[in-house]
């Protein structure tokens, strides 16, 4: 392959990461319901511990930089608890 078909494959490859992620903060909204109905706080640190763990360990599997996983990752959480904490905003307002 040459340079430029490397290059649209890596920009195929960010474009479907960039619709994971909104997938992610889509289900992250459903998730805010199943919360809210029962009675549950939005942060669930013990939760947010797992998610990185198995992350990091699936980066240590692949031979990828573990701790740019876990910061990865990190943004993704806080992306996730941000687009709940304004869905309960919402809510409250």
């Amino acid at each position: 392959m040459r340079l430029a078909e490397h290059r649209k494959e890596i920009e195929e490859i960010d474009d479907e990461i960039i619709r994971l992620i909104d997938r992610r903060i889509d289900i992250s909204k459903l998730i805010f319901e199943a919360k809210r109905e029962a009675g549950l706080p939005i942060c669930d640190p013990e939760r947010e511990r797992l998610v990185q763990r198995k992350a990091m360990s699936m980066a240590e599997e692949l031979d990828l930089d573990k701790e740019a996983v876990s910061e990865i990752f990190g943004i993704l959480i806080r992306m996730s608890l941000q687009k709940q904490h304004e869905l309960n905003d919402g809510i409250r307002g």
